[in-house]
């Protein structure tokens, strides 16, 4: 989720980073099409050779890194913003296998030919049943969008409180996960969704991410923490997906670098974990950004103390009622 944005981009990671990048690790050559990718660091145009990899790092233009998914997985960062911060790009990392590797930045796909091809028929089957925003209100609009993967059972998740900016941090982000589930009712009606999670325990794993809001190897666990991310974005949510569009793990790292409440008495510049954190679940369960201006949690940017996002939206209801 992002505070007021002036510009908030959509995807798997959220929020182009304006400002100074630091220069991107020397790349691999680019190797013929077909054949198999030098080991090491990959551009998106070494990509779209078509070449093959099993193993690796890609580097964006904007210089974050993503650890290659295996062959037949796929990994998503999504983001939100601050008032007034640039956006973090979305970022899907796509590894078809034999196909080669697809990344899409924003709405942009590039890389191997035949990858982005089978990814956007993913993509634009997953938003076929999408409804439009037919208003401009929380409970007006049923604006929701689907990212393409959904959970098969119940997201089991750990929680890494170290640096934690809000003491009731933990419960804010359980309640955050427990709106999508279940029987919903907002707007004066009422859903069902069959997601579901399960809080497992505090762990001291760190979340899988990087200080740039980039995505680094799955392992297997779901963890949710805090700590460093680029300059305006609030969070970040990574998912990784099989060929089928199942997710097996996701991610989850808050930025350390603002004031945060997590009490019904927010106040001044504070940014309410819980509303934050709904965002970054439906990002989780696998709901992507709407336009700013619907009144959805999941619009890509929202402001300190805004409250009214730890409830769903009628686009939110029927976003996820429809995936789950």
């Amino acid at each position: 989720m992002r505070p007021v944005r002036n510009a908030l981009a959509t995807g798997a990671v959220v929020t182009i980073l304006a400002g100074i990048l630091t220069a991107a690790p020397a790349q691999a050559a680019a190797p013929a099409a077909g054949t198999k990718c030098a080991t090491g660091t990959l551009s998106v145009q070494t990509l779209t050779s078509g070449c093959t990899a099993t193993s690796g790092t890609v580097v964006t233009p904007d210089g974050r890194t993503f650890a290659l998914p295996a062959p037949g997985e796929s990994v998503m960062a999504s983001s939100n913003s601050a008032p007034g911060a640039p956006e973090l790009p979305e970022v899907v990392i796509a590894n078809t296998g034999a196909d080669g590797v697809a990344v899409r930045i924003d709405e942009t796909w590039t890389g191997s030919a035949p990858a982005v091809e089978q990814e956007q028929a993913r993509a634009e089957a997953a938003t076929a049943t999408a409804s439009a925003a037919v208003a401009d209100t929380k409970c007006t609009s049923t604006a929701n969008a689907s990212t393409g993967y959904r959970w098969a059972g119940t997201v089991k998740w750990y929680y890494n409180e170290s640096g934690q900016k809000s003491t009731y941090a933990k419960d804010a982000l359980r309640k955050a996960a427990n709106a999508w589930n279940g029987t919903i009712t907002s707007c004066g009606r009422t859903v069902t969704s069959s997601a579901s999670n399960t809080y497992v325990r505090l762990a001291t794993q760190k979340p899988a991410l990087t200080d740039r809001g980039g995505c680094t190897n799955s392992s297997g666990y779901s963890v949710m923490g805090w700590g460093k991310l680029p300059e305006g974005v609030l969070g970040v949510t990574c998912v990784w997906y099989d060929g089928n569009g199942i997710a097996k793990e996701a991610d989850q790292r808050y930025a350390t670098g603002f004031r945060w409440s997590s009490t019904a008495a927010c106040s001044g510049s504070r940014f309410d974990t819980q509303a934050v954190a709904t965002h970054e679940w439906g990002h989780l369960y696998g709901l992507g950004h709407v336009d700013t201006g619907t009144g959805q949690v999941m619009e890509p940017s929202g402001g300190p103390c805004q409250l009214e996002s730890r409830k769903l939206g009628l686009g939110d209801m029927v976003g996820i009622s429809t995936i789950y």
